[in-house]
């Protein structure tokens, strides 16, 4: 296929964000779509994501983005195409003692949006999963239909979509900088060549910073270094198992494909901030103290887990935002230059949706799907960052 030259809009990024605004870019006939990766799809954050599709949030509009990507996994054959590998094994969130009536608030907030979530109690966590220990979970939420689905399957899924749509995908090709003349967007240039477009969608994830300076601008994204393991899934536990958020002990888990359990961090301090000259250099391997530190928690809420041999571990960077929230919509002062960016590693789960809402912003001036405004980039100067009502502390 020839190199393009022109393009009525260019997304940059070959993540799960990026390919799902293609896909629904394409669905609205937005023109001729070209999408840009350096290396290939889902080589960087979403590559690496846990994959959990969940909807518990402390705000409505990440719940809401959430719920209306649901069923882009729950029927991914029968919309997109293919297999994203979602299992529905439900999923279970506890909270500190301290945030418990901060629980109650949240689910009754994502009841009114139609979350299919509900308050249990230990007993309950006792009876849905007996293997957990439950006697320190006074409280905690739970949805039946979630659970987790493969990154890899969901954007290559999304992105042979968008190419049956008409998206051009050119993989291997990384944006070298893009063209402004006089406060609007004329392009991008590439390893390969210059391509004109009157409109560039910066989703270049942990990039997105070094993206953004391309085009004469700064936004406030750290990339942060995130770890996770596996072990192997102790026969005395059901296949598959469930999904939790532990607060408790600062950490989640869920199955995963070949007999195995993916377990994490959710100790923020856990979490290096790295430079820029490191964001392609970090090791991707999990550190063997941090490994024993997150097993040890593992094993504190199922304990059989103590008889799990350790299997493998990966480590891998997403963008993280000011206020914890993705940076979705136009950039004053460069007309047709948006950012799609700083998700904070709630992207996955959120991206159906988030391409849908980027998509109809483009096409007609506003989100129609969830109101994204709140997310706008320019919060901050705004003195208005983003938080839901009752955010856990």
């Amino acid at each position: 296929m020839n190199f393009p030259s022109t393009a009525d809009i260019i997304i940059v990024g070959g993540g799960v964000i990026g390919v799902s605004l293609a896909f629904h870019l394409t669905r609205l006939q937005a023109g001729k779509i070209v999408l840009l990766e350096r290396k290939h799809l889902a080589a960087g954050a979403t590559g690496k994501s846990s994959g959990l599709v969940r909807m518990h949030y402390d705000n409505p509009l990440e719940a809401e983005l959430a719920l209306k990507s649901l069923p882009t996994f729950q029927h991914f054959d029968e919309l997109i195409g293919g297999d994203c590998g979602f299992v529905s094994t439900g999923f279970i969130r506890t909270a500190k003692p301290h945030n418990v009536e901060r629980l109650r608030a949240n689910v009754a907030m994502l009841q009114t949006l139609g979350v299919p979530t509900e308050l249990i109690t230990g007993d309950d966590v006792r009876t849905l999963a007996g293997y957990l220990r439950s006697d320190d979970i006074p409280l905690a939420a739970y949805e039946a239909p979630s659970g987790y689905a493969d990154p890899y399957l969901t954007t290559t899924g999304l992105a042979q979509a968008a190419r049956r749509q008409g998206a051009i995908i050119r993989q291997n090709t990384e944006v070298t900088g893009i063209d402004v003349v006089g406060g609007q967007v004329r392009g991008v240039h590439t390893s390969a060549g210059d391509i004109a477009a009157p409109i560039v969608v910066n989703a270049a994830g942990p990039w997105g910073g070094l993206v953004a300076q391309q085009a004469g601008i700064s936004i406030d994204i750290d990339v942060v270094y995130h770890q996770v393991a596996m072990v192997e899934t102790p026969p005395q536990l059901p296949s598959p198992h469930i999904t939790l958020i532990d607060r408790e002990n600062s950490i989640y888990l869920r199955p995963e494909t070949g007999g195995l359990t993916l377990f994490g961090g959710s100790n923020s301090g856990e979490n290096r901030i790295l430079s820029t000259d490191e964001m392609d250099s970090y090791s991707d391997s999990i550190q063997p103290q941090l490994r024993n530190k997150l097993l040890e928690r593992l094993c504190n809420r199922i304990e059989v887990m103590e008889t799990a041999p350790i299997r493998k571990g990966h480590a891998g960077i997403y963008g993280r935002s000011r206020d914890g929230h993705a940076l979705l919509g136009p950039i004053p002062g460069i007309e047709g230059f948006y950012l799609a960016v700083g998700f904070s590693g709630h992207g996955f789960k959120e991206a159906p949706a988030v391409g849908q809402a980027m998509a109809e912003l483009i096409m007609y001036g506003e989100a129609r799907v969830v109101d994204i405004s709140p997310l706008r980039p320019t919060r901050f100067a705004e003195g208005q960052p983003y938080q839901g009502s009752h955010p856990y502390l």
